[in-house]
């Protein structure tokens, strides 16, 4: 069983992503913690091997909290679940060591995928963590991209697509308005015009998105997207 340390400060929340860990086989829960003191002491006693993290407190920092984490805590992982969606903040859990990164409000489906591909890599970790202590290229890649075969077109994404900002320009197409530019989504999103049409032609790519052109009211032709 892969052992979970919620630190999250509204209980209601907390409790609610104990039932979804809770639904997902080869899980548990081991502690709920709302504040700085209690997640110290769970992370001493419990040691989990995964904590799923808010990144606001009254007391602390989440992001300090994942600092603090990774120094003193080598072998706990973390997935960060907020609401946080501003791209420094992003970036700088990425580069905290982060997991993985959820976006509130969280629906059981996306969960249960951030879990299951967690849990091959903690297998994948454990397996590779074995008497040899010696890894591989195909044992690499499997850690990485969840896979050995990298002819598996979903394993990985391509030059220039970057995970955490695909999901958070889905996320402004699946909520916002039922067409969408390069240029409206570069604005809304604080991104270049030329990175939102990369991204938007990409989900055109995977069968998410489609495009069309709409000449407007002067004639100029401008690429348009919309949900499948």
């Amino acid at each position: 069983m892969i052992r979970v340390v919620i630190i999250e400060d509204d209980v209601r929340i907390a409790g609610i992503n104990q039932r979804f860990v809770e639904k997902v086989e080869g899980f548990e829960v081991v502690g709920i913690a709302t504040d700085r003191e209690q997640a110290n002491e769970h992370l001493d006693i419990l040691e989990p091997d995964l904590v799923l993290l808010d990144l606001y407190f009254p007391d602390m920092s989440g992001l300090e909290m994942l600092q603090h984490i990774q120094r003193n805590y080598p072998h706990t992982d973390v997935i960060i679940i907020t609401a946080a969606k501003e791209f420094d903040t992003v970036r700088e859990a990425i580069r905290g060591g982060v997991y993985d990164f959820m976006i509130k409000p969280v629906v059981f489906d996306r969960f249960q995928e951030k879990l299951k591909a967690y849990q091959k890599y903690h297998e994948q970790m454990q397996l590779l963590g074995g008497a040899n202590k010696q890894v591989d290229q195909q044992g690499i890649d499997q850690l990485l991209w969840g896979t050995g075969d990298r002819s598996d077109k979903d394993a990985y994404l391509p030059k220039g697509i970057d995970r955490i900002t695909s999901e958070k320009i889905l996320a402004y197409v699946e909520g916002g308005e039922e067409l969408w530019t390069a240029e409206e989504l570069g604005k809304r999103g604080g991104f270049s015009r030329t990175t939102a049409r990369r991204y938007l032609e990409y989900f055109v790519e995977k069968g998410v998105l489609v495009a069309d052109t709409s000449y407007g009211t002067v004639g100029r032709p401008e690429r348009v997207y919309r949900k499948v």
